[in-house]
Parts: C-alpha cells; sequence; structure tokens
C-alpha cells in the first residue's frame, strides 16, 4: 500500500523550528509554575531542565458521547484483567482526541490515574532510539553500513579493545537496528537481566553498569556470523545508544531530549531510575502479579525486591529505559508516522527506511509491520505493559499498564484485542486537538 508522505514547504519547518526555539529558551530559563529546580540535570555545561508531565490534561477533557464505548471497554478490560493502572491515548489525523487514564497509579493512595502520569514504557524505548540514529544518518554522521568496531569503526575507545571474537568486526549499525548482530540470548541469557552474575564474573561492585557489561559480551564467542540471524538482542540496541554519544558527543539521554524531543514540545520524557525510592512526580508505581514476584537486589545486598525494581533500568536507557505519558508517545509517533498532515522528524527516506529496510530486513525499531500499513511497537518489563500502534486509516493508539503478570505476551494481546475490536465502533470522532493541553 503507497504511504501517505508529502514534501513540506520550506516556510513549516521555518515556523517549527521557531516554536521549538522559543519553547526551549522559555523553559530553559523557568517557569516558575511547571518547573521544579529539584528536577534538573546537568549535562556538561548545560543544564537541562525538566518539565512536569502538563497536569491541565485531565480525564474530563474526553468524556464525550461517541467515545463513551472506549471507556466501557478499557474499564472492563482493566477490571477482568487485573490492572492496577492504565493510560490510553488516540490519535486521528494527527490530533489527540483521547486522552484518559483508568484504575490507580498505586494501591496505596488510590490516587486516579489522569493522562499526565507517567509510565515506563519499556522497549518502545527502542523506536525514539532507532529514530536519533537516523537523524545522524541524516545529519551525515554516519551510515547504514558503518561497522561499530575495530579499525574504521565507530566505537574505538578503549572499552571497545579486548574483542575475543574477530566477527565483532563485522557487526554494522544496521545489523544493530534489526537485531542481526549475531549474539544469543540462547547462550547466557539476557545480558541485560544478569547484573549480578556479570559483575561477579567482573570482579566489579553491583549492579555491573552498561560499561562492565560491554565488557562481558566483548569478551564470549558470537554464536552467529553478523547480518545472517535474527535474535531479539536488548543489548545491541544499548550499543546504538552508545554509538549516539560517540557521534552526537553528547550523553544519550541529553541527545535525544534536545534534538528529538525538545523541537516536539515533548520535555517532561526523561530515563528512569532503580530504585522505588527513585520515582519522580508523577510517575506511577509498578506492579507485577506473577508468582514469586521477588528477586535479589541488583545491588547484591543479600535482600529481596519486588521484580518491578529487580533489574537495572539505568543501563538498559536505550533499549528501554524511557519514562513517558501516553500524550508524549502520541505526539512523538506523528512526527514519525509518515502522514501528511503534520510534518515529520525524519525526511521521507528515512521513515520509508525503518518500515521496510532493504533486502527484507526487519524494521528498525518497530517491532512489526504489517502489509495494510499497520506498525506496531510493544514495551515489556516487570510491572509494565505498553503498546503503541499506528494504524494506516490515520488513527493511532498507545496504551500504557502499570501492571504485568507472568503471560506478558497474552496481556498484551488482550490490549491489542480490546483496542481492535472496539475502535471500529466509535461513529464520530471528535474536532478538538488535546495536544494544545498537553503542551509543556
Amino acid at each position: 500500500m503507497t504511504l501517505a508522505f508529502a514534501a513540506w514547504p520550506k516556510y513549516l519547518f521555518r515556523v517549527k523550528y521557531f516554536v521549538a526555539s522559543l519553547t526551549f529558551v522559555l523553559f530553559y530559563f523557568g517557569v516558575p509554575s511547571s518547573i521544579s529546580d529539584a528536577d534538573n540535570l546537568a549535562f556538561g555545561n548545560t543544564e537541562v531542565k525538566f518539565v512536569k508531565s502538563v497536569e491541565n490534561l485531565l480525564n474530563e477533557n474526553s468524556n464525550i458521547e461517541s467515545l463513551k464505548i472506549i471507556d466501557s471497554a478499557m474499564s472492563q478490560f482493566v477490571r477482568q484483567q487485573g490492572v492496577v493502572g492504565a493510560s490510553v491515548g488516540i490519535v486521528k489525523d494527527g490530533q489527540l482526541v483521547y486522552a484518559k487514564g483508568f484504575g490507580h497509579t498505586d494501591q496505596e493512595s488510590q490516587q486516579l490515574v489522569h493522562p499526565y502520569h507517567m509510565f515506563r514504557i519499556g522497549s518502545i524505548s527502542k523506536l525514539i532510539t532507532a529514530v536519533a540514529i537516523m537523524k545522524l544518518k541524516e545529519e551525515g554522521k554516519l551510515t547504514l553500513e558503518d561497522k561499530v568496531f575495530g579499525e574504521g569503526g565507530i566505537l574505538t575507545s578503549r572499552l571497545y579493545q579486548e574483542i575475543e571474537d574477530e566477527r565483532a568486526y563485522e557487526i554494522k549499525v544496521k545489523h544493530l537496528l534489526d537485531h542481526t548482530a549475531g549474539w544469543s540470548k540462547r547462550t547466557y541469557g539476557d545480558p541485560m537481566f544478569i547484573p549480578i552474575k556479570i559483575a561477579k564474573e567482573m570482579s566489579v561492585p553491583a549492579p555491573a553498569t552498561l560499561d562492565d557489561i560491554i565488557k562481558f559480551i566483548l569478551s564470549k564467542p558470537i554464536p552467529y556470523r553478523p547480518g545472517t540471524y535474527y535474535d531479539y538482542s536488548n543489548f545491541g540496541y544499548c550499543l546504538l545508544g552508545k554509538i549516539i554519544e560517540e557521534l552526537s558527543g553528547m550523553p544519550y539521554e541529553e541527545y535525544v531530549r534536545k534534538d528529538i524531543l525538545y523541537p516536539l514540545g515533548i520535555t517532561g520524557m526523561r530515563l528512569a531510575k532503580n530504585r522505588v525510592e527513585e520515582r519522580i512526580e508523577n510517575e506511577v508505581a509498578y506492579y507485577d502479579f506473577s508468582p514469586n514476584n521477588l528477586r535479589p537486589s541488583i545491588y547484591d545486598t543479600g535482600e529481596e525486591v519486588p521484580t518491578t525494581y529487580s533489574f537495572n533500568i539505568e543501563a538498559l536507557a536505550a533499549a528501554g529505559g524511557w519514562l513517558a505519558t501516553s500524550s508524549d508517545l502520541l505526539k512523538f509517533l506523528v512526527a514519525i508516522d509518515g502522514f501528511k498532515n503534520t510534518p515529520d522528524i525524519l525526511a521521507n527516506e528515512s521513515l520509508l527506511a525503518m518500515v521496510h529496510p532493504e533486502q527484507g530486513g526487519r524494521p528498525f525499531g518497530w517491532r512489526g509491520v504489517t502489509a495494510d500499513g499497520t506498525w506496531w511497537r510493544t514495551g515489556t518489563l516487570a510491572g509494565t505493559s505498553a503498546i503503541l500502534k499506528r494504524l494506516d486509516n490515520g488513527i493511532s493508539w498507545v496504551v500504557l499498564t502499570n501492571t504485568s503478570n507472568r503471560k506478558s505476551d497474552y496481556f498484551n494481546g488482550r490490549i491489542n484485542y480490546t483496542m481492535s475490536r472496539t475502535l471500529p465502533y466509535v461513529k464520530e470522532w471528535p474536532a478538538h486537538d488535546l495536544f494544545a493541553l498537553s503542551y509543556y
């Protein structure tokens, strides 16, 4: 099916650039009603102010008669599946037409979820990382054929010198993007989720940092020749985060925020932290209702902690570490959806390369692409289930939950089923655009 891409007049990009620049200046110098100094981060010599998720986008804004069928379906889903809290957003033709929370942010306070609450988004983070890589490509800083390691490669510092398997020198950027770099979870499991084991083998303090994990992986044989075998790899996307840092000269989070998110008016998204006490304001609590949902602390203290805080999400950053609201994600999506009603942050060529790579490869960042023009991405962690879906009819949607169970694939399938069977019954969509309420 032909995608509805459009060549946008130059003046639109100039206007967009002016608005983005003005937004950055306003928030950089402070807006007392919405910025807390405690939320600031220092990146090199630059202080970046985080703006809290806006609190004037409320459930009441989506109390519309024609959309009550969505309210009913999601309320039933939350109740039947034992979900503590969920956030739902729907875009139609580039406009945010529905944004509503269901259930509670946590079981203790029983605070109702609203669209401004932030959730971990798991592997939807990979889509953000892939977009950042494609933007660097457009800036002429890399090609998809560039080697990652070795002479002429991108990552050549001391961290990447002790490589056991020479086939690692064949790994290209595109192999990291489409999960064909040659690593396999069959050898020692997913290295991003065994921080204590790696810390002990490397004789470093727990939890193992990303640098520790890189040293560990590069000291092992590669099961498959790069480019020949697909094996989903969180580690590969963490390396893409390192490539972004190397070529941009900025920490991964800073580059994504400044060059991808800020120009879109998204100023609240950030990377999550490991400890429960480090939850930010308006971030939900997470619940894993699987049996045996306690694990040893990644800090090797001997205590057991909930599985929702039993992994190093800080190391997982580029592969699964972002926090977002549902409106954040949809604002990001409409900038990469290829539809002509809003300008995209990437060129048409880049967007097409992500969903239809050359030689029949798998999508970059997206989890799947179907023949009818559906693009989708899931994110699953202990306590997190997230789905982002772009349909060819101009409708896109996201569902974020703060709950998971042992049947995560089934759980995500139920979310998809609930939305897919409900949306066709909406007979009239509102003309409003709630993005106007979600700008920070």
